[in-house]
């Protein structure tokens, strides 16, 4: 143990000597977190509207149908899905709900019985978009009316404000950047201190030395896991000074950052153990991270991504991490935080256990 703490000490003033490593830690997740929050942060989404057809009528079609022709809406069909709560939890900005008798209550309106065929939108206030698709909805059910009775409301539509998360961009956003940060910062910490002290023969004269390579991994994984947590606290105070975000700080979000600092120190780690070159370590590395930052729902919500980058970003390991920071953190969704939290725990014990297992300064 002993052997550890003095290698952790060693470690802790070494990084602090190195500016690139203050960078990614400390400057990097600032100049992100104010560049897209200001960016993007007041601008609107792309209007997405989920809906859910219970009636699956010729009409109900032919509605759906003009909705998407008009252009302004991307409609998502929501069969089989929990619409309700994911409104609730901010993962959508509204849902359409098109009732089981849709079809017959406007034939039945339209023979003159006093009949009329009602619809639900459902939507969260706090999203600039919803009220948009609102709009839209209205438009296309006056087109209707209009066609059908000259303006008689045969389609109303009932909008719902849903007690939902009131999550906006930059509650989105923080959890994103706290993701990266701990991917950033733990995989280039990992690589660059690994590449350095192989380089400078370090490692050969450690051999020499009781410390055991296993010692070794232990004292720095302890070193970027409180690096990475002085971090995000500062990008934390950066978000409640800022832009008056106040997370919830608990024991999954802490685990998420603990194990994913883990995970992407272990990625980092298997990097170097097969790329020797620190130049070619740190560009191997790059050249799968930086990416992932964008195809991960860390900036952009997965929902609104090019259907293939939805398929990258299933496989991302960096999408678990943010989204479960994102549940844990700002919407409360805690199944939704455990569920991500098990997937990012079963890709860091495989990461971390790979770069752990082929670790050794005994062959440099």
């Amino acid at each position: 143990m002993s052997r550890i703490t003095t290698d952790i000490k060693y470690s802790f003033k070494e990084t602090f000597r190195d500016r690139m490593n203050i960078f990614w830690m400390f400057i990097f997740p600032i100049v992100l977190f104010l560049l897209f929050g200001y960016i993007f942060g007041g601008q609107s989404d792309s209007i997405t509207l989920y809906y859910q057809d219970n009636d699956g009528s010729q009409m109900s079609n032919l509605f759906i149908h003009t909705l998407n022709s008009t252009g302004a809406l991307e409609l998502k069909d929501g069969a089989g899905m929990n619409m309700e709560q994911m409104l609730k939890d901010g993962k959508i900005s509204a849902y359409l709900e098109i009732p089981k008798g849709f079809g017959k209550n406007i034939q039945a309106a339209s023979s003159g019985n006093l009949s009329v065929a009602g619809i639900s939108i459902y939507y969260d206030k706090s999203k600039p978009t919803s009220m948009a698709a609102v709009s839209v909805v209205q438009q296309v059910a006056n087109g209707f009316n209009m066609k059908m009775a000259n303006a008689k409301d045969i389609i109303t539509v009932n909008s719902k404000e849903a007690a939902t998360s009131g999550m906006n961009y930059f509650d989105f956003l923080l959890p994103g950047i706290l993701a990266i940060t701990i991917m950033s910062a733990a995989t280039n910490m990992a690589v660059g201190t690994i590449a350095r002290l192989r380089s400078t023969g370090v490692f050969r004269k450690l051999s020499t030395t009781p410390l055991s390579s296993k010692e070794w991994i232990a004292a720095r994984i302890t070193t970027w896991t409180i690096l990475v947590i002085l971090s995000l606290v500062v990008a934390v105070f950066l978000a409640w000074l800022v832009f008056s975000i106040h997370p919830n700080i608990n024991l999954i979000s802490l685990l998420l950052i603990v194990i994913g600092t883990a995970l992407f120190a272990g990625f980092g780690i298997t990097v170097t153990n097969f790329v020797k070159n620190e130049e070619s370590a740190m560009n191997a590395v790059g050249v799968i991270t930086f990416p992932l930052m964008f195809v991960s729902g860390t900036l952009i919500p997965v929902e609104n991504m090019p259907w293939f980058l939805q398929y990258l970003a299933k496989i991302s390991p960096l999408t678990y991490l943010s989204e479960g920071l994102r549940s844990s953190m700002i919407t409360g969704n805690t199944g939704d935080a455990v569920t991500d939290l098990a997937i990012v725990a079963v890709l860091g014990i495989i990461l971390f256990g790979v770069g752990a297992a082929t670790f050794s300064w005994k062959e440099d």
